[in-house]
């Protein structure tokens, strides 16, 4: 599987391959995601035979960029996409059917499933599915929020109805428990128990009535709280958006981390938290 740049004007679409429908509302949404952020997930293609390409998987995501290149022809003149085998495209279709089909819980506790009892690696099993590694590393993070239990299951269950983005876990991941609740009384709840609010909307959210909350106003909830409701100080995710941007950036940056170190360092000795002591301990590694 190859990952390519394909014109516009050469995809194609088929009948056969379409899916039986989908709601209008999800149709919307996903446009308003591919405008705000482009595509999040690569088209699944294949070349051919007569010239182009035909569209396995991603027909929404495609009319989602035709519809946006109604209003601005300058955007998306190309398109990410896995290039496939032609002659398998049934096949590759109903399979990503089964996934798609899975919640986004069912599929985090599969994906890890896959790792840890079958030992397949998870860049395989990105490749396999047809997802990007960052999606792959946002089934870990749903993953992580499970074993957390409490509230966190909670925010997993927001996401399965769709209430709640599952596309960047770690805006949740990061917080204590503490700090959830704390998010979710100030932001959502106003001031009614966070439990018996997410079994409320969540349920509205089974019949269609529940407020649906876009990724940028969670990542702004989530990163406007007091230190004490992070797991690590602003130091240290200081030092993670920075090692972020410049993995994004394809350059390498250099800045003066020995202040980070010496934060790193005191965290790793004192805390009593077992993985906040590995995790300082990688970081203050990394940036020797």
């Amino acid at each position: 599987m190859k990952l390519i740049e394909v014109p516009i004007g050469q995809l194609r679409l088929s009948a056969e391959l379409a899916r039986s429908g989908s709601a209008k509302a999800f149709e919307e949404r996903l446009r308003s995601s591919v405008e705000e952020i482009g595509l999040a997930e690569p088209l699944k293609v294949a070349a051919r035979p007569d010239g182009g390409y035909l569209v396995i998987d991603g027909a929404l995501r495609l009319r989602a960029v035709r519809s946006i290149r109604q209003k601005d022809p300058s955007r998306f003149k190309t398109v990410t996409a896995y290039s496939l085998d032609y002659d398998m495209r049934y096949e590759i279709r109903f399979q990503s059917d089964i996934y798609q089909d899975l919640l986004p819980s069912q599929l985090a506790t599969l994906v890890e499933h896959l790792h840890e009892a079958e030992h397949v690696r998870k860049a395989d099993i990105a490749r396999y599915i047809g997802v990007s590694p960052a999606t792959l590393r946002n089934y870990t993070g749903l993953w992580r929020l499970m074993e957390r239990g409490g509230l966190f299951t909670r925010i997993v269950e927001l996401m399965d109805v769709g209430v709640f983005p599952s596309s960047n876990p770690y805006a949740w991941l990061r917080l204590t428990d503490d700090g959830l609740e704390r998010a979710l009384r100030e932001k959502f709840t106003k001031g009614s128990d966070p439990e018996t609010w997410s079994t409320a909307v969540a349920a509205d959210a089974r019949l269609g009535r529940a407020e649906r909350y876009p990724l940028k106003f969670i990542e702004m909830v989530t990163a406007a709280l007091p230190p004490e409701c992070y797991l690590a100080g602003e130091e240290v995710r200081a030092v993670k958006r920075e090692l972020g941007l410049r993995r994004a950036g394809g350059q390498a940056t250099y800045r003066d981390f020995s202040h980070a170190r010496d934060r790193l360092s005191t965290v790793s000795k004192k805390s009593r938290e077992p993985v906040l002591v590995a995790a300082a301990k990688s970081f203050e590694e990394y940036l020797a």
